[in-house]
């Protein structure tokens, strides 16, 4: 997956990253309404809004008769049901590509590169001790604060800057930040490995064997866009918002 988004995004890394996030937003909104097509039942869905339309209507025409107005809300009411029903698989089957779309777009635009003037803390937890007092200094970024070590929960915590957008510390297993050019994975941590992690949580490593996991906690990147501040969620789902609205005029999708 991370070679995918490598190869999606490879065009746009010499510019700023909101062009390669747009970028994905778009093939994103015109992907999803594209299977949307392919896995609903759009005759259905068609006849459906007809008839809901007819219902609404007719409520308009036959005020008059509150019975009748009555009979219709609740055809009205049933047909949307049955619309909410003819959604479902659809929503489900886009469900898993969002996630792990999502996951991507989460490692690779939701944090600032690690630099000098922005100070970031990150926690190791040990598996079952905790083998040594801190002896050596990071090979890329500063530690600016004292290691912290809590003994019971065996957690060994510090704040540190770092240095061309990476935080080296090979003593306590930590690799964090990217040095790589825009719309590449910024390292957040370290978890065991697996598929799950593997897919959902590309901004974590594996963690050395006898470390749990490494947390960091860095600086959230926002996004300026018509003078207001937008993270790159609201970058991803407004875009892709748009595009799956015009995929839906041009391939004449019914939703």
């Amino acid at each position: 997956m991370n070679t995918l988004f490598d190869l999606l995004l490879k065009p746009f890394q010499p510019l700023h990253p909101l062009w390669g996030l747009m970028w994905i937003s778009a093939l994103s909104g015109i992907m999803m309404i594209l299977v949307f097509k392919k896995t609903s039942n759009q005759h259905a869905i068609s006849a459906l809004r007809r008839k809901m339309g007819s219902r609404a209507l007719g409520m308009l025409l036959f005020l008059e008769s509150p019975l009748t107005v009555v009979k219709l809300a609740l055809g009205l009411i049933l047909d949307n049901f049955i619309y909410l029903w003819h959604l479902l698989k659809p929503m489900l089957i886009i469900t898993i590509p969002f996630l792990l779309i999502a996951a991507q777009l989460d490692a690779r635009y939701s944090r600032q590169p690690l630099n000098s003037d922005h100070p970031s803390t990150v926690t190791v937890y040990w598996e079952s001790s905790i083998p040594f007092d801190v002896q050596e200094e990071p090979e890329e970024g500063v530690l600016i604060s004292p290691v912290v070590t809590i003994a019971d929960s065996l957690e060994q915590s510090f704040s540190f800057t770092g240095n061309n957008g990476i935080f080296v510390f090979s003593e306590m297993g930590i690799y964090l930040g990217s040095s790589g050019p825009s719309g590449s994975v910024c390292i957040r941590g370290a978890e065991r490995s697996g598929i799950i992690p593997t897919l959902f949580h590309p901004w974590n490593i594996e963690a050395p064997a006898d470390i749990i996991k490494i947390e960091s906690f860095t600086q959230e990147k926002n996004y300026n866009i018509l003078g207001s501040r937008w993270g790159w969620f609201t970058v991803f789902l407004v875009f892709s918002s748009v595009w799956a609205v015009l995929g839906a005029v041009i391939f004449k999708v019914k939703v």
